[in-house]
Formats: C-alpha cells, structure tokens, sequence
C-alpha cells in the first residue's frame, strides 16, 4: 500500500486543486502518464495534456461537493462521488451529478481518471429523471392492449401484433 501524504489522500487533493484551479498542484498528484476517460468517451492521455484540458474548459466561478471518496483495501484504486458546478459567462449555472474511478501507483499519484456524469434532464428516450418533461414518470404511459401466446409458453405480444 502506498503511503498518503497528510492527512489528505490523492483523491481528495485532486479534488481540493481541481476546485481551486491549481494546476501546478494538481499536476503533482496526476503521474506523467495519466490516462482520463471523460463522461463523453473522450480520451486524453499525459498530465500536461490533461491539465491543458482542464485549464481551458473548468470556468472560473467552479467548485465541487465531494458526498464520497472510497478506496480499495490496497489503495490501487479508489471512487469518488461529486456533485460538480460550472458557470460560464453569460449562462445558468451547472450542476452536475458525478461518479470518478481512480487507478493509483505505488506513490499514490493518479495514473487513469474516469468520469460518469448523470444527466437527468438530458433524456431523449424518456427513461430518466421525473425532473425531465420527456420522462416517464412525467406523463402518462400508453396502454397496448396484449393478449397471450398460442399455447401458454410464449410471451405477450401486442394486440395488433397477433399472427
């Protein structure tokens, strides 16, 4: 197990840095080969490019309620549970709900970051959140008449849909 600088660990650094858009502090717990994974799929690979990154689209008015940090008995990993605000120039604010995964060396520097961000009132399908005009718990859900299967085994099938 490696062992935490402080009483602070990485995860909760990056956080504190991340927050405070200290880059230069932020780098330091961000091994050179770190591997970030974003909400979209994107891939951005080294800690220079990934500081790049952050410098350009984390907004000045930004911060983070961090609910949850969890690490693995042999500190390799850890997850991480955030509620994150952005609010850019001329727009609302944002916040947004987050799960991390981080992978860690033996220094305890992070060395791959993935982020999974829900997004409730962004659902095209009318799965999601009651918040969401298009989901289904904010209108009514069609009724389809069904009717069973030709001999007790197969399953129900819509009424129009009889062979």
């Amino acid at each position: 197990m490696f062992e935490r600088s402080g009483d602070r660990s990485s995860v909760e650094r990056f956080f504190d840095h991340l927050s405070a858009r200290d880059w230069d502090a932020l780098g330091q717990v961000l091994a050179p080969q770190v591997v970030r994974i974003g909400p979209f799929g994107d891939r951005v690979e080294s800690r220079e490019r990934y500081l790049d990154l952050l410098a350009g689209v984390v907004p000045e008015a930004y911060g983070n309620d961090v609910h949850r940090v969890t690490y693995a008995r042999d500190g390799a990993s850890a997850f991480a549970r955030v509620t994150e605000h952005l609010r850019y120039p001329g727009a609302p604010q944002l916040d947004l709900e987050e799960a991390y995964s981080f992978e860690l060396d033996v220094e305890g520097r992070i060395v791959r970051v993935e982020i999974f961000a829900q997004n409730p009132d962004d659902d095209p399908h009318g799965f999601g959140s009651a918040a969401s005009d298009k989901s289904y718990g904010a209108r009514p859900v069609p009724s389809v008449p069904v009717v069973p299967g030709e001999g007790g085994d197969e399953p129900l099938r819509p009424a129009d849909q009889q062979a």
